[in-house]
This record gives C-alpha cells, sequence and structure tokens, in this order.
C-alpha cells in the first residue's frame, strides 16, 4: 500500500574492482587515496587492511569505516565509505572475485522526495563531483549511483549479461569499454551526453536537470 512505503535507508556512489588476495592491498590504498583527494577521512583504509574471506565466502574486511559528517551548501551529510568482496564461491556467475567500491549516503539526508528519488538541489552537484572522481580513478565498470533496492544490480547486469538491470541506476558513469551496452538510452527517462571516452547518464525525476552543464 502507498501509506506503507518507507524511505530506503541508504544511496551509494558504487563501481567494482577485479581484486583477489594479490592485489587487495594495493586497490585498498588505491581507494585511501580517492578518499583523500576527495576530501574524505581515509585512515580506516589507511590502515593495513587484510583480504580475508568469512566461512560465508563474502569478504567483509572493509565494512567496518565510521561515517563521516560532512557540511555541503549549509547542510550535514553523513558519508560512509565502504568496501566489500564478492567471490564465486557466493556468486558462481563470476568468473573471478571482485571488490566493491562506494560511498553510502543516509537516504533521508539528501531526498527530497522519496517516492521519486529527487535529490535535494544542494547536493546534486556534490554527488556528482565524487561520481567524476571515482572515474578519474575506476574505469572497469560504471559508476553508478543507486538506492538500497537497486544497489549492485547494474554491474551484475554488465558483468553477468543480466540486462534486466542495466539502467537500474540514477546516475551513472560509463567507460569505454562498457559504452556499447548502453548505446540507446530512454531519452524519456535520462538524460545523457558523451565526454571524450565516457558516457554520462542522470535519471531526470531524481536529478531534474543536467548536471554537465
Amino acid at each position: 500500500m502507498e501509506g506503507d512505503r518507507t524511505m530506503p535507508e541508504y544511496s551509494h556512489i558504487q563501481t567494482y574492482v577485479k581484486c583477489d588476495e594479490s592485489n587487495y592491498k594495493e586497490v585498498i590504498q588505491q581507494f585511501a587515496a580517492f578518499l583523500s583527494k576527495a576530501g574524505l577521512d581515509n585512515s580506516y583504509f589507511d590502515s593495513g587492511l587484510k583480504w580475508e574471506v568469512a566461512d560465508n565466502g563474502f569478504m567483509y574486511q572493509g565494512g567496518n569505516a565510521d561515517a563521516e559528517e560532512v557540511p555541503v551548501e549549509g547542510l550535514s551529510l553523513h558519508v560512509r565509505p565502504y568496501v566489500a568482496g564478492l567471490t564465486p564461491e557466493v556468486f558462481p556467475e563470476l568468473a573471478e572475485s571482485w571488490l566493491e567500491v562506494s560511498l553510502l549516503f543516509l537516504t533521508e539526508e539528501i531526498t527530497a522526495d522519496y517516492r521519486t528519488g529527487e535529490l535535494i538541489c544542494e547536493v546534486q552537484p556534490y554527488i556528482w563531483s565524487l561520481m567524476e572522481q571515482f572515474a578519474d580513478y575506476y574505469d572497469q565498470v560504471g559508476i553508478y549511483f543507486t538506492d538500497e533496492a537497486t544497489g549492485g544490480k547494474p554491474w551484475d547486469a554488465a558483468v553477468t549479461g543480466n540486462n534486466g538491470e542495466l539502467w537500474s541506476f540514477d546516475a551513472a558513469i560509463i567507460p569505454k569499454v562498457l559504452i556499447d551496452l548502453y548505446a540507446a538510452p530512454d531519452e524519456q527517462l535520462f538524460d545523457y551526453t558523451y565526454s571524450g571516452k565516457q558516457l554520462l547518464l542522470a535519471r531526470r525525476e531524481v536529478w531534474g536537470k543536467k548536471l554537465w552543464l
């Protein structure tokens, strides 16, 4: 029922990196460098984390960072860096292990209308800027802005061919290697443009304006 809807707890900027025990340290150090450049606390990820897979096949080591309070245009946002390993033990369709690399936001702090997902105007430039900074560091798959219901789905679609979820995001920066997958955006749903070797996409009802103007 309409009245029973509740706001999802988290929204995410997320991407994924091929990662296992052999390059985990390097990937974590790269994430720490990204956080520093973005003006966020990187001390948790700069503390020598090790690749450790739990009995259930997940790699949780990067999940215990605290949220940081960030002032944005007179608002106070809680931003939490997060990583988690996804292995073929848990997802047999994967040929190798991947690491989710993300920033989490409290959805209630950034959303003007939870029914449509429309973002508060003041936070839009900040979130998009973080996505652009992500894209400076990561290009194996897209940089996606998702909510709790769609988190991970566009990445899963891109690597497994489950194209039904390919467009399950509110914004994305798509690298050259995946542009052919996104060759025909629905212009009623998305604003989009090509910038260099990247495709930029933003869901109209969420952003309400073209972020790249």
